[in-house]
C-alpha cells in the first residue's frame, strides 16, 4: 500500500504547521506628503489586523474576524515566479516603531510632528496547509 509502520516514535509523522511570513519595512519620508503616506500605510495595516464587534461594541460579544491578505511578489510589472506564492493569510502581528535609533521628528504639521523614520514589522500566517499539490502550483 506504500505505507510503512514503525514503532520508533522519532519517525512518526504528526502533521505540519501553517507557514508564516515576516516582512520588515522602513519608511523615511522626505516631504509632508510622504509623511502622510507612511502614516496611512501604518494605520491601514493596524486597522485590518484587528477584529471588530458585530452590533454595538458596548453590548456585543460577537467578533468579526480580521481581514485576510493575498500577498504577491512582483518584478517590473509582473508576478515574480522565482519566489514561492503565498496563500491567503491573516496578519498576526503588526509592530510599529517611530524615529529610528535616535528618535527624531520633523517640524510640527497640523496634526503633530511626523517622525523622521517609521519601521513596520508584519507577520502573516497562511490559512491553509500547503501540500505537494499546492507546491506544484507554485506555493
Amino acid at each position: 500500500a506504500g505505507k510503512v509502520f514503525s514503532n520508533r516514535l522519532e519517525t512518526v509523522f504528526k502533521g505540519i504547521g501553517k507557514r508564516e511570513f515576516q516582512f520588515q519595512f522602513t519608511m523615511m519620508p522626505k516631504s509632508e506628503n510622504e509623511a502622510n503616506i507612511a502614516k496611512n500605510i501604518v494605520e491601514t495595516f493596524r486597522f485590518f489586523a484587528a477584529p471588530s464587534f458585530e452590533g454595538p461594541p458596548d453590548s456585543s460579544r460577537v467578533f468579526i474576524v480580521p481581514a485576510t491578505f493575498d500577498i504577491e511578489y512582483f518584478y517590473q510589472g509582473g508576478r515574480n515566479n522565482f519566489l514561492n506564492r503565498i496563500s491567503t493569510c491573516v496578519l498576526e502581528t503588526c509592530n510599529v516603531s517611530f524615529g529610528g535609533e535616535r528618535v527624531q521628528f520633523f517640524k510640527p504639521l497640523g496634526k503633530g510632528a511626523p517622525p523622521v523614520e517609521t519601521s513596520i514589522e508584519l507577520q502573516f500566517k497562511e490559512l491553509e496547509l500547503i501540500t505537494r499539490r499546492k507546491i506544484n502550483e507554485g506555493f
